[in-house]
């Protein structure tokens, strides 16, 4: 796929960290903003620093997204536009519940982030994952096994995205045994 290129202009430290951590967990290529003059053309910069938008101003090739706030969306708005994009068609989450829930979210079918939830509400870090990706249609899949029809049930209360349970019979392994078929020819 064909990118703009993408250049980080971010004033505040901690932000920056996060954002070059988004970047190379997703593979997306970017470089940091040096001068006006070697940023390349046709770019996308992303910043939160009004200075810097002044500063590319003159480049009428430079497309600049301006996040004071620091926010996802902010960021996720510069990664779009770096893919001539301005939001993804489907964004779907899924669930697979239990002790230690696991969150998939694709974007287009582009895997956005992955891992396990430690800290809060499966709800409330799904209405977080609305408002990082612009989208033009939600979709949350959970597994229906262990927790996962309190989880639908809170999340079809909200109305706000299709949910779908997924059947989740035999996805786990079972322990191998000895006269397994795998094992009969060893």
């Amino acid at each position: 796929m064909y990118r703009r290129p993408l250049v980080i202009a971010v004033y505040e430290p901690r932000w920056f960290m996060t954002v070059k951590r988004i970047l190379h967990s997703r593979g997306i290529p970017y470089s940091v903003f040096d001068d006006v003059d070697k940023t390349p053309f046709y770019s996308v910069v992303y910043t939160d620093f009004y200075y810097y938008v002044e500063l590319i101003r003159p480049r009428r090739d430079v497309l600049t997204i301006y996040d004071p706030d620091n926010t996802c969306y902010g960021l996720e708005r510069a990664i779009l536009a770096s893919m001539f994009k301005s939001c993804y068609n489907e964004l779907i989450v899924g669930v697979d519940p239990g002790i230690k829930p696991y969150i998939v979210v694709l974007g287009d079918g582009e895997l956005l982030e992955h891992g396990f939830l430690h800290s809060g509400g499966i709800e409330e870090y799904i209405e977080r994952i609305g408002k990082c990706y612009p989208h033009v249609e939600m979709v949350v899949r959970v597994g229906g096994g262990s927790d996962g029809w309190r989880i639908i049930l809170g999340l079809k209360n909200t109305g706000r995205y299709r949910v779908e349970v997924v059947d989740e019979n035999e996805t786990t392994p079972k322990d191998k045994h000895v006269d397994d078929p795998i094992f009969m020819n060893i």
